[in-house]
């Protein structure tokens, strides 16, 4: 048994430490990368989720890693370069990833400055439209502001483009180098109301919005594109800019993943952004605007499963997930138990046949005591008794007998105890015995003599 002992208790070591390594491995944080167009609204807003979920102990760990444009970003994600990738919702149509969020929505502002003739869109047939591209460079919405003017049937030749960046719109309308003005910069609150700001210009003057009131047709035969409105008084003023409800089209900023990321993964990501959108908000404002994508099964560009699965409540949870291996193991484990405690009983040493050697020897030593026919072998005989006692006491598995056994075992030395003093006194008395005969003997010995 003591043999055994280091191996039972190694063994305990490994199955402890195999479990607390299995629980490290599943609950260690998830190592994303994440491609991000140097858009400065969507890199202050990666950059303020990567902090908080370093901060608050997220399960998610984000490192950014900066792009170009929104066809970069989606080339490093198909790629496998990057785990995660912002992306716009042209940009998107052309990759091969699946939506977790939406960043933001960017509805398409046209507006002409105030004292302008033009009230639609057929109205800027021939004229100088300012499109505004918030990266240096980048004419990426110049195909969605054609796709709009195909529609009122406007070629591409009878307009002129003028690209602009954000900073550059207020001097663009000031020298009247542009008749209008097409930007999908953000949401509303955030570059939209800088793009009307610049319009309007120091004389404030409230700029004319001009609606795509075919948002729905337009948007169903580009998928890039989405319906969406300007809300009666979203530029605030008095009067309310713009005085009434407007249509439009726009454009949604989604955060995107490869198909190949695990379900729980992604259900991790969305549930991590979405709960902690607050916090993100404290740092970046724009990530107010962060929602959850739809569902449903319809959209052009899919939602992946596990986002699916987090947003219709149909996540595993970890037991579920791994209820198998739990199971297997737990099966695993009870046959090595069983494995265990058969070959620990096999191998232990019973006390009880220690007991049983020592009461033989007892009894031989007692069968020797009644034999003796000296003192010398008595003194041999108590000799081995006490040998005996003393590996009876300092065995530990003698130590643990039972109370029959060790009554048993008392027993035996009791009367083999006995038997070697009442041998002893025999032996005495048979001695003295003989001395007294011996000098009764000799006296009528000599007396004999003169007589013959």
């Amino acid at each position: 048994m003591r043999k055994l002992l280091p191996a039972l208790i190694t063994a305990t070591l490994l199955a402890v430490g195999g479990t607390v390594a299995v629980v490290h491995f599943f609950n260690r944080p998830i190592e994303l990368t994440v491609a991000v167009p140097q858009v400065g609204d969507d890199t202050r807003v990666m950059q303020a989720a990567a902090h908080v979920f370093t901060r608050q102990h997220k399960p998610i760990r984000l490192h950014l890693l900066p792009v170009p444009d929104w066809a970069a970003a989606a080339a490093q994600l198909d790629s496998g370069d990057a785990d995660l990738a912002v992306l716009r919702g042209d940009a998107a149509v052309q990759a091969t990833a699946q939506t977790l969020l939406i960043l933001h929505r960017n509805p398409m502002l046209v507006l002409a400055p105030a004292g302008s003739k033009l009230r639609r869109i057929a109205d800027l047939r021939g004229k100088k439209l300012g499109v505004v591209h918030q990266l240096p460079q980048s004419h990426a919405i110049a195909h969605l502001v054609e796709a709009v003017l195909r529609h009122y049937d406007i070629p591409h030749e009878a307009v002129t483009f003028v690209s602009l960046q954000p900073e550059e719109v207020g001097a663009a309308i000031a020298a009247k180098k542009v008749d209008a003005i097409f930007s999908a910069t953000g949401p509303l609150d955030e570059g939209g109301a800088d793009i009307v700001a610049a319009v309007m210009g120091p004389a404030r003057k409230p700029p004319i919005f001009i609606p795509i009131d075919e948002a729905g047709p337009i948007a169903k035969r580009d998928p890039a594109l989405e319906t969406s409105e300007i809300p009666h008084g979203a530029f605030g003023g008095d009067p309310p800019r713009p005085p009434e409800t407007v249509e439009t089209v726009g454009v949604d900023v989604l955060l995107m993943a490869s198909p190949a990321m695990r379900d729980d993964t992604a259900a991790e990501v969305t549930r991590v952004f979405l709960t902690s959108r607050g916090a993100i908000a404290g740092v970046a404002p724009l990530a107010n605007s962060i929602e959850a994508p739809s569902t449903d099964r319809s959209g052009t560009i899919p939602v992946h499963q596990g986002a699916v699965d987090y947003l219709d409540g149909n996540e595993k949870s970890f037991f579920e997930k791994y209820s198998d291996g739990f199971y297997i193991g737990a099966m695993l484990l009870s046959l090595l138990g069983s494995a265990a405690a058969t070959l620990a009983g096999r191998f232990a040493k019973d006390p009880r046949e220690d007991a049983e050697k020592l009461t033989e020897k007892l009894l031989t030593i007692l069968q020797g005591a009644r034999d003796s026919q000296t003192h010398e072998d008595l003194n041999a005989n108590e000799r081995e008794l006490d040998n005996v006692v003393a590996q009876m006491l300092g065995d530990p598995n003698l130590r643990r007998l039972d109370a029959p056994a060790i009554h048993l075992v008392e027993l035996a030395m009791t009367q083999t105890r006995r038997t070697i003093e009442e041998r002893r006194q025999a032996l005495a008395r048979e001695e003295r015995d003989g001395r007294v005969e011996k000098i009764v003997e000799f006296p009528l010995t000599r007396n004999a003599s003169p007589g013959s």
